[in-house]
């Protein structure tokens, strides 16, 4: 049990799903944990003066203005890997360390997904096997094509991105990338670093594994995705903002492309109005982000959250950081924080 553990104060979601063990180790650990729901914005403004530590999820993030209210904050915990409902900027600057849940089993699991959507896109899973639901056996007319021979275009060469490079090994496909972060002159054993139009043009998949940031917001719009051959696919299993989903409905909708893959949507759970229910089920699958989730997973996370907020405690940077920039100001906090 770390020795600061019973003066801090844990704030975590009231609605917390599977993660729901973590306020019990939390308390077991000897931490002070409150709760306030997501859109109970009088309950959360009356705890945040006193809370030391908040564990948030996509649907409980924390704002420039919520910072502004917790001047006891040392730092937030993202129970995923996603940060985007975080202002990272906002914390950053206010010296509050952020962690994530950023293990293996979740990124590994997303690279198995995506190699997963690739064969089952290629191999027209969704037509054969409504063929088979409505009585005919197989579908009229064959569509399916052999994986070998090409082109995977991976937008993001994170972990995910990477991960599934490791995994198609083996498949015989040509693999292009983009990703302007990556230092100028970054090489990638059996990747070639291109443009994003170019990668467009030229990918018979294209599977995006970007974080959701200002720059990658609406991404792939109509005119991106009017570069795409009407014979490929587009893959979503990053963020629901990145790509255009009526622009996306339409291409579908209109044969300019030839299916899709979609995991995660702009408002989630994705409402009735999305355009993409318009889209024939043959075309496309649709997930409610949940396509590389395990039973891994959830021991996983709760395991990481904890031992990132027992780091945290004792004024060590969290096991997967997801601001270390930060790290300078955090410690300075910190020693305005030990103040009596």
């Amino acid at each position: 049990m770390p020795s600061s553990a019973s003066r801090l104060r844990v704030l975590v979601p009231e609605e917390f799903g599977y993660f729901d063990a973590l306020p019990d180790l939390l308390h077991d650990h000897g931490f002070d944990v409150v709760r306030a729901g997501v859109d109970d914005r009088e309950r959360l403004n009356a705890l945040l003066p006193d809370v030391d530590i908040i564990v948030s999820l996509p649907r409980f993030g924390v704002t420039r203005e919520m910072i502004e209210r917790a001047p006891r904050l040392r730092a937030v915990n993202s129970m995923v890997i996603g940060t985007d409902t975080l202002d990272v900027e906002a914390l950053t600057e206010a010296g509050i360390i952020v962690g994530n849940g950023a293990i293996p089993e979740n990124y590994l699991g997303m690279a198995e997904a995506a190699v997963m959507l690739i064969v089952a896109q290629i191999k027209d899973m969704r037509r054969k096997e409504q063929a088979m639901r409505a009585g005919t056996f197989r579908p009229a007319e064959m569509r399916a094509h052999l994986v070998r021979g090409k082109t995977i275009g991976i937008i993001g060469m994170g972990r995910i991105g990477r991960g599934v490079v490791a995994r198609l090994q083996g498949w015989e496909v040509q693999i292009v990338a983009y990703d302007p972060y990556l230092p100028d002159g970054t090489s990638i054993s059996g990747v070639e670093m291109v443009g994003l139009d170019d990668l467009l043009r030229r990918s018979d998949v294209v599977t995006i594994h970007t974080p959701m940031t200002k720059e990658t917001r609406s991404l792939l719009g109509a005119a991106e995705l009017a570069l795409m051959q009407p014979t490929a696919f587009l893959l979503n299993t990053a963020r629901g903002g990145i790509v255009d989903e009526q622009a996306l409905a339409d291409a579908l909708n209109e044969g300019r492309l030839a299916g899709a893959a979609v995991d995660v949507f702009t408002e989630e759970p994705a409402p009735p109005d999305n355009p993409l229910w318009s889209v024939d089920p043959e075309r496309i699958i649709l997930t409610g982000h949940n396509i590389g989730h395990g039973l891994e997973q959830r021991p996983a996370f709760l395991e990481a959250a904890l031992q990132n907020i027992l780091r945290e405690a004792e004024g060590e940077l969290p096991l997967y950081v997801v601001n270390p920039e930060a790290e300078p100001r955090w410690r300075e906090r910190l020693a305005r924080l030990a103040q009596p």
